[in-house]
């Protein structure tokens, strides 16, 4: 998982921001938001040479960034992977995929000084983390877990 930071933190320097909208402006990538089945958040897919990032159009903006920074990860580190075509023809479970895309998307959008300090202090708990900066406990937790922070 180490090449995965590595990935997040180049795009960040390079880019100079962590937000993946702008990300994506910055790297080609079209981001559309869409009215999609309540159970779907995004998704991408590439059409000729371009990728394009659908996002529904009911998440609030923290849960679409939280998407879009996830679908980037799918972009950046399986590109070359059809996930409609891995589901149909073979038994290789995804879910390897969507935790490499989930700490991606927690690379990219946890401020490491702010969870640094929270992890020294004692003072913030992965809840509290979250809940600043409006990412899921849950990619708090995994960040948290693949860089040896204990919550």
């Amino acid at each position: 998982m180490e090449y995965i930071k590595k990935r997040a933190d180049t795009i960040k320097k390079k880019y100079r921001t962590s937000c993946p909208f702008e990300l994506c402006e910055s790297m080609g990538i079209t981001v559309l938001r869409f009215d999609l089945p309540e159970n779907v958040n995004g998704f991408y897919y590439k059409y000729l040479k371009n990728y394009i990032i659908i996002i529904n159009e009911n998440l609030e903006y923290d849960s679409a960034r939280v998407t879009a920074a996830h679908e980037l990860g799918h972009i950046l580190l399986h590109n070359t992977t059809n996930t409609f075509q891995l589901i149909e023809n073979t038994d290789i479970p995804l879910q390897r995929l969507e935790n490499e895309a989930d700490y991606f998307a927690s690379c990219l959008l946890i401020d490491e000084n702010e969870l640094k300090s929270s992890y020294t202090d004692q003072t913030l708990t992965a809840s509290d983390i979250a809940a600043i900066s409006g990412i899921p406990e849950k990619l708090v937790k995994l960040y948290a877990h693949y860089q040896g922070y204990d919550f």
